[in-house]
């Protein structure tokens, strides 16, 4: 076999490799969250899709992606890897007052609420870890 005989071969492997690459790159940076429940509503209704960036630049009045809690653990048993991903907003950051409770927001967390007062958020769980934030929504479909 000639050199060119191998050119078209590895030149499929490699196009092949650099595009299995760039999917693991977008999937990595952007997630497509469905929407479960009415714990955003009247902003995002049940069965919408939200598309989020990963960033840490992340203010109060975002709307972010996050890992969700652990029902008996909490905020510490969320793993990004494992836990369904929870659709909330940005009430309070580090070092700003807590919504209804005293006290500041802990540096590294960030204190989420619901929109419609029916939902489970940072009033039950916590402040949520910097760590379990994926990153703040971009669009909503």
């Amino acid at each position: 076999m000639t050199s060119s005989d191998w050119f078209l071969p590895l030149a499929l492997i490699l196009a092949v490799a650099l595009m299995a690459e760039s999917v693991r790159q977008l999937r990595r940076r952007w997630v497509l969250v469905k929407v479960e429940g009415v714990s955003m509503e009247p902003a995002l209704r049940d069965g919408h899709e939200v598309l989020a960036k990963r960033t840490r630049r992340i203010a109060t009045g975002d709307i972010v992606v996050v890992a969700a809690p652990d029902p008996d653990l909490g905020w510490a048993g969320a793993k990004r890897a494992k836990a369904p991903w929870w659709v909330k907003r940005v009430a309070a950051g580090p070092g700003e007052p807590m919504p209804g409770l005293d006290g500041p927001v802990p540096q590294g967390h960030y204190f989420l609420l619901s929109d419609n007062p029916a939902g489970e958020d940072s009033r039950r769980h916590g402040p949520c870890p910097e760590a379990a934030v994926f990153g703040t929504m971009i669009r909503e479909f």
